[in-house]
């Protein structure tokens, strides 16, 4: 394609024309919800709520408690920043290979349930690992984990493509803002069970077996429980109606094509801004659990506490922020999550205490709430059906990519820059400081400078700016 040939609010090429017109959203002559029998539907969007409870309790007592056993094994920044940073990448660059494979297929939900059900036998490897001594057990159980990811996100198209299908255009907020909060419930009493469980198990010497410390012994277990309940997902989306997969030639594009006309596409110019906003995130992501394990000494139930209550505040207000989207336009609560985050690293700079952290972390769960469930539905906006697949793998690796590069430059001022550092008069001791800073920095700046460059395509009339402006 020549450089001025058309492109979609997607990034795919359209028929040359002159003048170029503001571009309205697209979609199938015959939604697959209005073609499938009422009863099927929602027997469908309940299984997939039956999935979600699963897939959350697989969450909540294992993929959570993964950076807990990495840190509380005294691993450095480096490695913890690889668990967190690495399998994300991996994963993504899986998930854009996922995307051909359904497209050549032609069907979706044996991707979903297979994927699934392979991802929870990598628990097998990744518990083996901790039979080993921790030089070696490490890179296995990283290993481990980048697979499970990888499964994990080889499902991801097919899922976004088949439930973007599925669930109505003016439900989709409701509907999803009620499955999070279902999910969110699961999370939470998961997440707060190990985490009492693993508090149990470090303070009961007598709970060792296998070889294994009474502190590893109880991670053993929750990992066992998340490989259980990933089986039980995948049965259930098994039982998901797959509608038909309808494919053109003309609805593929590659990667570089897609690099090549992103910067005129609100697509494209949409995930720049989530790839930025991702690196903010990740430049503490993982630190903050650090700070709290390995430097204020929390105990593990302290660290689920936590973490369940910025779960019950993100999954809480889910169902307000999908009312809010399916009335005011996902890109308004877009831009309410997206500049809402920058706050969070300050806010964890203000005190050490357990109920401090439990605050900012409630506050951080309403934002990231609203950037979740604007940006996800979004993509089903902004995105023909057959192109969904493709452009959720594309969204994902660039999201992939911000996050790592914010981990592990993170990773690197943490524990290159000497200490203290004298700035402007004021001293600071600690990496953490410096991370809370520089995340609340590259927060920033996707909102200042990439936030007007899209477009709102829920609603009428645009929200923001027109399809001409743009900050690139």
């Amino acid at each position: 394609m020549s450089e001025g040939s058309a492109v979609g609010r997607d990034g795919t090429p359209v028929a040359p024309v002159a003048p170029v017109v503001p571009v309205t959203p697209v979609t199938p002559s015959v939604p697959a919800s209005q073609s499938v029998e009422p009863q099927v539907l929602n027997r469908t969007l309940w299984i997939s709520i039956k999935d979600g409870v699963a897939w959350s309790v697989m969450v909540g007592a294992g993929e959570r408690y993964v950076s807990a056993f990495i840190i509380l094994g005294q691993a450095g920044l480096t490695r913890i920043a690889g668990m967190h940073a690495l399998p994300g990448l991996v994963g993504a660059v899986v998930q854009c290979f996922a995307a051909d494979i359904v497209d050549a297929a032609g069907r979706r939900r044996p991707f979903c349930a297979g994927s699934a059900a392979a991802q929870a036998l990598t628990w097998v490897p990744f518990c083996a690992g901790m039979f080993l001594p921790p030089a070696i057990g490490y890179w296995l159980m990283l290993a481990s984990f980048a697979l499970y990811i990888g499964f994990a996100n080889f499902g991801a198209p097919a899922w976004n493509s088949m439930m973007g299908e599925l669930v109505p255009a003016d439900r989709r907020g409701r509907y999803f803002g009620l499955r999070n909060g279902v999910i969110g419930a699961g999370l939470i009493v998961s997440s707060l069970a190990a985490g009492a469980w693993v508090t149990y198990g470090r303070d009961r010497p007598g709970l060792a077996h296998l070889g294994l410390s009474s502190l590893n012994f109880a991670f053993l277990t929750v990992f066992a429980v998340a490989m259980l309940a990933r089986l039980v997902s995948a049965y259930y989306l098994h039982q998901m109606h797959e509608p038909p997969y309808h494919r053109h030639p003309s609805d593929h594009f590659t990667l570089l094509d897609f690099i090549r006309r992103a910067p005129r596409a609100h697509f494209g110019r949409f995930v720049f801004y989530c790839m930025g906003l991702n690196a903010g995130v990740g430049f503490i992501g993982p630190f903050f659990f650090w700070y709290i394990l390995a430097e204020l000494h929390f105990s593990p139930l302290a660290f689920a506490a936590i973490g369940a209550i910025n779960w019950l505040a993100n999954y809480g207000s889910s169902i307000v922020w999908g009312h809010m989207a399916d009335r005011v336009g996902n890109k308004r609560v877009l831009a309410i999550g997206g500049i809402g985050l920058a706050l969070v690293p300050l806010l964890l700079l203000v005190s050490d205490h357990f109920w401090w952290f439990a605050i900012a972390q409630a506050y951080d769960g309403i934002v990231t709430s609203a950037f979740s469930i604007a940006s996800a539905n979004y993509l089903f906006d902004v995105v023909t059906v057959p192109k969904r697949a493709r452009c959720s793998a594309y969204n994902a690796l660039f999201g992939a990519a911000g996050t790592a590069v914010g981990t592990f430059g993170a990773a690197l001022v943490a524990t290159c820059t000497p200490l203290p550092l004298h700035v402007a008069g004021v001293t600071i001791g600690h990496p953490f400081v410096l991370l809370c800073l520089g995340s609340a920095l590259l927060r920033l700046l996707p909102s200042l400078l990439l936030l007007g460059s899209f477009q709102e395509f829920r609603l009428q009339r645009p929200v923001f700016a027109t399809q001409g402006t743009t900050t690139l």
